[in-house]
């Protein structure tokens, strides 16, 4: 699972005309430079291409020997932008991974089974909401209307305009991501929303499962009258399962 960068090594520049192409030790790395901006996006979509269709192949393979409902629906590699002061960010790499009722993030992909165990952090997606970043350029207007009908071409974005997204989870806690391409962007919104609404069907058809323990980013009040709460309904559950309900109604095409 290589990846690919057109960052300048510890810096929040891009490459001109090129990009850097990632082993997955994370050590064997190679530059392509191109002579015109059109060929190094050429291959960047390509080499892209390819490491999405076996990361596909991967994801098959695992979901074929896993239990139903610890199906792993997208993975990938993304770059995190970290706020190192008012005035610095720093940027470092992560592989999200979108598996069963979970997010979670690694500092490098998970190969044998027992990686999954070793994830650097792990979030129930009823705690989690994915936003895209608005995409601006002044001189089109329509970009983002272009980019979501598949109209508009990763080559047409200036380089200072990346593809982002955040991660909220908790109390407002965010994580920050960029990708490469639109169509990796495009990739990732789809996972999530197919994540969440396959999480609230199988939340609806078992009326038994009950959300994980509350971590530090969760805040949990005491029911006032404890005689009236279900015992299949805790009441660190209420509120999300009605949100999700109503979710639902937004993802009915799927």
């Amino acid at each position: 699972m290589a990846r690919i960068s057109r960052r300048k090594a510890g810096t929040d520049k891009l490459r001109s005309n090129s990009f850097e192409v990632i082993a997955l030790d994370g050590v064997c790395t190679h530059v392509l430079q191109f002579c015109t901006a059109g060929e190094s996006t050429d291959w960047l979509q390509a080499i892209s291409t390819n490491i999405n269709d076996l990361t596909q192949e991967s994801m098959k393979t695992a979901n074929k020997y896993g239990s139903p409902d610890d199906q792993i629906v997208h993975m990938g590699w993304v770059c995190e932008q970290v706020q190192a002061s008012e005035s610095e960010s720093t940027h470092s790499c992560r592989f999200l991974a979108l598996r069963g009722s979970s997010l979670l993030i690694f500092r490098s992909p998970p190969v044998l089974v027992s990686d999954w165990a070793q994830a650097e952090a792990s979030f129930h997606l009823c705690e989690v909401l994915f936003k895209v970043h608005k995409l601006w350029i002044a001189e089109d207007c329509w970009i983002q209307t272009k980019f979501y009908m598949g109209l508009q071409q990763d080559g047409d974005l200036r380089d200072s305009e990346p593809f982002c997204f955040s991660v909220l989870v908790g109390h407002g806690q965010s994580f920050c991501y960029s990708v490469e391409l639109g169509s990796d962007l495009v990739l990732w919104e789809k996972a999530f929303q197919r994540a969440v609404f396959m999480e609230v069907q199988r939340v609806r058809v078992s009326p038994d499962t009950t959300l994980p323990k509350p971590t530090r980013f969760q805040r949990v009040s005491s029911p006032k009258n404890e005689n009236s709460v279900s015992n299949h309904s805790p009441s660190c559950c209420s509120k999300p399962r009605k949100t999700f309900v109503h979710l639902q109604h937004k993802l009915r095409y799927f």
